[in-house]
């Protein structure tokens, strides 16, 4: 198996209310160590970062003369991080290193297939791997899909190889090879107080766009999700989000749907999908003839619908997100967007 490392940036975390902590709690589970480039604060960021064991933080400070220049400070410190990494660790053999921001999060149930990911990435001779994501929007049981969310990114990286994170820190280059793995990153950053997640945006605007442009690349932003379009996802959360769920009004654990029928193959869904979508009994068949008449509507998902089916039937129409570098989303993630869509 390969060792796996982390590495992050973060500045004022409290401040704006990231739901950092949990995504270290998250790094710690995953990884043998994790490299911190933290910038210089006055809010308690430090002193919660300094109680994860495994992490070492890097200092930082902030080039402020490079606000407004596209956001380049990420990546100069996300690359801070890395180049520490990468001076302990890359004489070591297989060695990866994951990436998560401070709004990020890999459920514990993927990080199972994260590691095989990883161990097929090595072999296939990859020094990159591209995660799917899930933005969460306003709610932890929704996920913005259209075009100007995207639908992947690269989010682990080989450590003795030339890839660098680069322009405001969404993705990175320099790779040759790239691994497109199931797993999902959890992305929150928009799941928050309302006031930090507007100061927050402010501050972020301020250090991607030029100061005189700032007004009205800020209006434009709030139009932008003014317009975000969401959907419902029936989905089970990590368990480090769970204080923060509730302490956001919503409920960690859903209630339980009593019986659900899917009308396709068993084995194209992993074997713990009834605990992952809250249902008492998950029930196979392999036609909708199959299912009782009353459970047709609101109680049945089907695999490859035809049209007449989704429209009979009211099966899920959202097979991927809306850009056009989508992959289409597996089935048991097309279950949970239709289970949101009847149950919540």
């Amino acid at each position: 198996m390969n060792t796996l490392y982390g590495f992050t940036f973060m500045k004022d975390g409290v401040r704006y209310d990231y739901p950092f902590r949990e995504m270290l709690n998250c790094m710690e589970s995953l990884v043998d160590k994790c490299y911190v480039a933290l910038g210089e604060n006055d809010d308690g960021t430090s002193a919660e970062v300094e109680k994860f064991s495994k992490v070492e933080v890097i200092p930082t400070i902030w080039d402020m003369s490079k606000m407004g220049d596209g956001g380049l400070v990420f990546s100069e410190q996300t690359n801070i991080a890395l180049s520490k990494l990468r001076e302990n660790h890359a004489s070591e053999e297989g060695a990866w290193a994951i990436y998560l921001q401070s709004d990020e999060i890999i459920h514990e149930d993927d990080f199972e297939q994260l590691r095989k990911d990883i161990d097929e990435a090595e072999r296939s001779g990859c020094d990159a791997i591209r995660f799917r994501y899930f933005h969460f929007w306003m709610s932890h049981y929704r996920i913005a899909i259209n075009k100007r969310w995207y639908p992947c990114e690269i989010r682990a990286v080989k450590v003795n190889s030339n890839v660098v994170n680069h322009g405001d820190a969404q993705g990175f280059s320099g790779f040759t090879k790239v691994y497109e793995s199931d797993v999902h990153i959890y992305h929150y950053g928009h799941v928050r107080d309302a006031a930090k997640r507007e100061e927050k945006q402010k501050d972020l605007i301020q250090r991607i766009r030029p100061g005189m442009k700032f007004s009205k690349y800020l209006n434009r932003e709030k139009r932008a999700f003014a317009k975000t379009k969401s959907i419902p996802i029936r989905v089970k959360h990590s368990k480090v989000m769970q204080s923060r769920i509730e302490r956001m009004g919503e409920n960690y654990n859903l209630s339980k749907v009593s019986k659900y029928y899917i009308v396709g193959d068993k084995d194209d869904f992993p074997r713990n999908i009834a605990e992952k979508t809250f249902i008492s009994e998950v029930i196979f068949r392999e036609s909708v003839s199959e299912v009782p008449f009353e459970f047709r509507k609101e109680r049945m998902f089907i695999v490859n619908p035809t049209l007449f089916e989704r429209i009979q039937w009211g099966s899920c129409s959202y097979v991927s997100m809306e850009s056009k570098l989508s992959r289409e989303w597996k089935v048991d993630t097309q279950l949970m967007i239709d289970l949101g869509g009847k149950t919540l």
